[in-house]
């Protein structure tokens, strides 16, 4: 599989061999020798020379101690060798000479020694001064006269690569590859067929060897780069993966063609290898039909065990993606997914990747009309989207998934879905309850937030969200004062709640608002600023975000499935302004000013940004006339630009001042 820079959804599904890397064994086994040389009991991840011959003059280890001074000079050409590859930091004409002569050196000593106990180590010392000093030919003969005859250990396997370089530098590329395929050594593959991987070279590998080695490898890149061309087609060539070839659907049509051709030519060893390509290859093409009809026919061919398990990786998530919903495929889904379960955390960690991609492109489509099912099915499969699926479904279906969990299903595959997870009831409790909150039904919201100890907050929540929880009031207005915090402080010492705030803010907020239509005039325009102020706290860009959400972040909008606090604020303030008392209705016109009552809602727009302009290359200051808070401020400013005493909280804000000074030569 490609390199990737994180956990990618879309993992290749064809993978007909276990991807050992000829790298990383060899790396693991030498550390872990060292590891025991030098008697240590912790992990060991690099080589160090100096180390090494401390512990060996230690023993009284003359031959090794010998051995590791010259290894330590051999990695010293090494070095200068990797300097070459940069013209920043290429060496000295002096550097050149003298790595050289210290090649030719150690390459003269562990010649010598190639008869002692060390003699495995010493042949792959002289091997590999041979191979910086392009002395190819010397390592050919000597792997095939002496190094090939040795007993079987990692320095071999070593020898053994060196040798296929060899062969490689010195044209015999067929031999190499089929080596390099033995060995598992991907990188080197890469290196002799970067520019081969095509359906042309592919057949012309197939007509000297029906059997090759290096095909596996060859198809398997080929069936991938097909694959990523058709993902990128709705997901952009993001992922971080390497080596990327551009298979068209030409040439993609010419290889189902030929896989179909190996097969029926019965030359093959492994047909169910060829089927399996074929069949991939169409689904991807869009033949989804005739791609189901080929990997049932792959699910009977011969072909190594990895070869029969992926067919059959690949049917599951044809069949998943393909088949209309009913009780004979749950049943079918069942079977395949605890074959699956089974096989994860398999070394190379295809089965793993491969129910991602079956879970994000074929499970959750399957069962979308179930969200019970779904869910549970999401979480099962360790689909990271069901924790945001969570947040911004409707929470009447969360509800429904909640009591799907506690009541014992009456088909099996519901049994089978329940058997395979447990979930935090509280957790879920408060998820609902906080969704109620969002949606301001209050009333909801206390029904399933009474039903949690204090204990669990407590417990359950970060020492910052307890920090920030206990420090800030909902009651402060956060256009006059901002209740800034230092986070650091959160650590000091441990945070406590000592009652239910979320729940006494929901049933503040339910009294408030089902006594409005008890109050009128003043009493009634006062409450409606105490809302909108509760409103604003509570709103993603308030100082009490910790009431709906459980970590904050700057991105945060309002999602599907919930109310925009801000606008419920704004929309308050504006009912305030209507007010006969001019010190409220002042601080309700300021405060439909303040900027974050618009910063979560999406496409809203504050009175100035910054916008990006092609035409002059760069970012140009825009007025947004029309926004909300543009007319806030305009009104405030019709107000107040006269008075003689303006309020502190109006002459003291920046940002009203440089509005002010904008508007007043642009009115």
């Amino acid at each position: 599989m490609a390199c990737l820079w994180w956990d990618t959804t879309n993992s290749y599904l064809f993978s007909m061999y276990e991807q050992k890397n000829f790298k990383n064994r060899v790396e693991r086994i030498c550390n872990d020798n060292w590891k025991a040389y030098l008697g240590s009991t912790e992990e060991y991840f690099w080589f160090n020379a100096d180390d090494a011959i401390k512990a060996a003059r230690k023993k009284g280890d003359v031959l090794m101690v010998s051995y590791l001074q010259n290894l330590k000079k051999y990695l010293n050409c090494v070095d200068i060798e990797q300097r070459k590859q940069y013209e920043w930091n290429y060496p000295t004409p002096q550097d050149i000479n003298a790595q050289k002569r210290d090649l030719q050196t150690v390459r003269t000593y562990a010649i010598g020694k190639t008869k002692t106990k060390l003699r495995s180590q010493h042949a792959l010392l002289y091997m590999r001064c041979n191979m910086i000093l392009g002395r190819h030919q010397d390592n050919i003969n000597f792997w095939e006269q002496t190094a090939s005859k040795f007993i079987e250990t990692v320095y071999k396997d070593m020898m053994k690569n060196i040798y296929a370089g060899a062969l490689y530098k010195s044209g015999r590329t067929a031999e190499a590859g089929e080596m390099f395929a033995e060995m598992d050594d991907y990188e080197s593959l890469m290196t002799i067929y970067y520019k081969k991987r095509s359906f042309q070279a592919i057949s012309q590998q197939y007509q000297q060897n029906p059997n090759a080695k290096v095909l596996p490898f060859l198809l398997q890149d080929f069936v991938n780069n097909a694959q990523e061309a058709e993902d990128a087609k709705t997901e952009g060539a993001l992922g971080g993966k390497l080596f990327i070839r551009d298979i068209n659907q030409q040439e993609s049509a010419q290889m189902q063609q030929f896989c179909q051709k190996v097969v029926r030519e019965g030359k093959t060893e492994t047909p169910i290898m060829w089927q399996s390509a074929k069949a991939w290859l169409e689904y991807l093409a869009g033949k989804k039909q005739e791609a189901l009809k080929d990997i049932n026919t792959a699910m009977q061919m011969e072909g190594t065990q990895r070869m029969k398990d992926n067919a059959r990786v690949l049917k599951f998530f044809m069949t998943t993606a393909t088949a209309k919903p009913s009780d004979s495929f749950d049943t079918y889904f069942t079977e395949e997914l605890t074959w699956m379960q089974s096989k994860q955390q398999t070394a190379d960690g295809f089965f793993d990747s491969a129910l991602r991609r079956i879970s994000y492109q074929a499970i959750v489509p399957h069962y979308q009309n179930k969200p019970e099912q779904q869910l549970a099915l999401m979480i099962i499969t360790n689909n990271t989207d069901y924790i945001e699926r969570m947040e911004t479904m409707p929470v009447a279906d969360l509800e429904k998934f909640f009591y799907y969990t506690k009541t014992p299903g009456d088909k099996p595959f519901d049994q089978f879905l329940q058997r395979q997870f447990q979930i935090n009831d509280s957790s879920y409790i408060e998820l609902i309850g906080t969704k109620y909150m969002r949606l301001a039904k209050w009333d909801k919201a206390i029904e399933w937030l009474s039903k949690l100890p204090l204990t669990y907050f407590n417990y359950h929540h970060s020492q910052e969200y307890l920090y920030y929880s206990t420090a800030r009031k909902y009651d402060v207005e956060p256009w006059i004062t901002r209740q800034w915090l230092d986070s650091s402080n959160a650590y000091k010492r441990e945070q406590k709640w000592n009652k239910n705030i979320k729940l006494e803010f929901c049933k503040e907020m339910q009294t408030m608002e089902s006594s409005l239509n008890l109050l009128q005039d003043k009493a009634l325009d006062q409450r409606y600023y105490d809302l909108a102020v509760r409103y604003a706290q509570a709103s993603l860009k308030g100082d009490c975000w910790w009431l709906l959400r459980s970590s904050k972040n700057i991105y945060d909008s309002v999602r599907v499935n919930e109310i925009d606090f801000g606008a419920k604020a704004a929309e308050l303030l504006q009912k305030t302004t209507m007010t006969k008392d001019k010190n409220l209705k002042l601080k309700a016109m300021f405060a439909m000013g303040w900027q974050e009552l618009y910063n979560a809602t999406p496409g809203a727009k504050l009175w100035t940004s910054n916008e990006w302009n092609e035409q002059a290359a760069d970012y140009i200051r825009q007025y947004n006339r029309e926004s909300w808070q543009f007319r806030a401020f305009q009104n405030l400013y019709n107000m107040v630009e006269n008075m003689t005493n303006k309020p502190a909280y109006i002459t003291k804000c920046d940002e009203y001042d440089q509005f002010r000074q904008y508007y007043s030569k642009h009115k």
